[in-house]
């Protein structure tokens, strides 16, 4: 009998159930015990996290633990109240709204609560007083609108049973999006996502939906465009993405130049045809103007942990002696969408396309809440860039801006999200540089 083998082992066993206590413990602790203004704890738990995150990806590599591991995990905050976001208040307000037959694009948080209405339709004020923006119209799409009141309908007027069951709608995309990461020849790369903080603490814990977004648009991509085995289901699910968050439609370049033209504009038109299908129950005669008015605000009067966009605010302030995000959000915005345009022409990998287009889409917003950076995470695990990883960490030093009702941001921690970003951004570069260089003279 080979004791010392057997030592090892148990030695090993060991530490990996330590690893996972503590990585359990400390999701716990930031999930129900944080609250956002304590920043100290919140970085503190959270660079904890990150430490045994690349610990656990180091020694838990088998698929079966990977996805048991990584569900496991998202479960332990299947009872917390978001404490980092209240976006989910509209969530269900929106969803209390469809769920009594009004359609929620079309009245204003602030004007409904004066109606005869609301005290049947949404009965606790609280949810109003919780909005983040009661003088704007939603801009959440409708299948996730759908969602929404399905979710009502589940908890029967319960808020914490309303929380728990878009819980479960999150959790079950990413169950199905790890499964997917597993099939389609990510094996060795799962673990990147199932255990990665951000990911569980954002979509999990804050009740974000880019999980859902990621999970159908990378079902979409190996059903039709990489694979083409179906377009016309391929087209849908792509739609459907569209309608939980209209991000993916960055993509429609890209993808029409992957499949050539004739195919990709058909794909297109048929996102289209799909998406308007959707918005069809809700059409009123001011629904696109309402839609687009809230988005358009979004993009030209928020602004929060941005990068470029900073700088040239910096400069504008100098030059002319105010804010002009009024000007600059529209030249910023014709410039990403001509590079859009460019890296669509130029990518010849799908997933590599797409990483370089989210890049340069965030790197020029005006606002970047750290649940974005979930959405590169998701397609690096297809490629060989590993900086969304670091961006993943980083991204939390945004959340000292909430030490205080004034909502200040430290710039200094925002040029050290970026620093670092771009600092092993530059690196990778220069590493695959040097690797095709090296392939190339063999």
């Amino acid at each position: 009998m080979n004791y010392s083998t057997d030592s090892k082992s148990l030695r090993d066993s060991f530490k990996k159930l330590s690893l996972i206590v503590a990585f359990s413990c400390l999701i716990i602790w930031l999930g129900y015990f944080t609250p956002r203004q304590s920043f100290g704890q919140l970085i503190g738990l959270y660079s904890a996290l990150f430490v045994i995150y690349f610990s656990l990806v180091k020694r838990i590599e088998n698929a079966c633990e990977v996805i048991f591991l990584g569900v496991f995990f998202r479960l332990l905050l299947l009872f917390a109240v978001p404490a980092l976001s209240d976006d989910f208040y509209r969530f269900v307000w929106d969803g209390r709204l469809l769920l009594n037959g009004i359609n929620p694009y079309t009245i204003l948080p602030a004007d409904f609560i004066q109606t005869v209405d609301f005290q049947k339709v949404i009965s606790d004020r609280t949810i109003f007083e919780k909005l983040n923006s009661p003088n704007y119209y939603t801009v959440y799409p409708p299948l996730n609108q759908l969602i929404f009141a399905a979710s009502v309908a589940l908890s029967q007027g319960s808020l914490f049973g309303n929380l728990i069951a878009l819980r479960i709608f999150i959790v079950l995309a990413e169950i199905a999006l790890l499964l997917m990461l597993i099939k389609n020849e990510q094996r060795d790369r799962v673990n990147l996502y199932a255990f990665n903080p951000l990911i569980i603490i954002e979509l999990t814990g804050n009740l974000h939906f880019e999980g859902v977004v990621m999970c159908l648009l990378i079902l979409a991509f190996y059903v039709g465009v990489k694979n083409q085995k179906s377009l016309i289901f391929s087209s849908f699910l792509f739609a459907c993405a569209v309608c939980v968050k209209m991000l993916p439609l960055i993509f429609t370049p890209l993808i029409i130049k992957q499949l050539d033209w004739k195919k990709g504009i058909t794909y297109a038109s048929l996102v289209g045809l799909f998406t308007a299908l959707f918005f069809l129950p809700f059409l009123d005669q001011k629904l696109i103007e309402k839609l687009f008015s809230s988005v358009n605000l979004y993009f030209q009067k928020f602004e929060f942990n941005a990068s470029i966009y900073y700088l040239v605010r910096a400069v504008g302030f100098k030059i002319f002696g105010y804010n002009i995000i009024g000007t600059a959000g529209k030249i910023m915005a014709f410039l990403t969408f001509s590079g859009v345009l460019l890296i669509s022409w130029k990518s010849k990998n799908l997933f590599v396309g797409a990483l370089a287009i989210l890049t340069l889409y965030f790197a020029m917003a005006t606002t970047v809440h750290p649940w974005y950076v979930t959405n590169l995470l998701v397609i690096a695990i297809f490629t060989s860039f590993r900086y969304p990883i670091i961006w993943s960490y980083t991204a939390f030093f945004s959340y000292a801006t909430y030490q205080t009702n004034l909502y200040q941001e430290n710039l200094y921690l925002v040029a050290l999200e970026y620093v670092l970003v771009l600092g092993m951004m530059i690196y990778e570069f220069r590493q695959i540089r040097n690797l095709f260089y090296y392939k190339s003279s063999q």
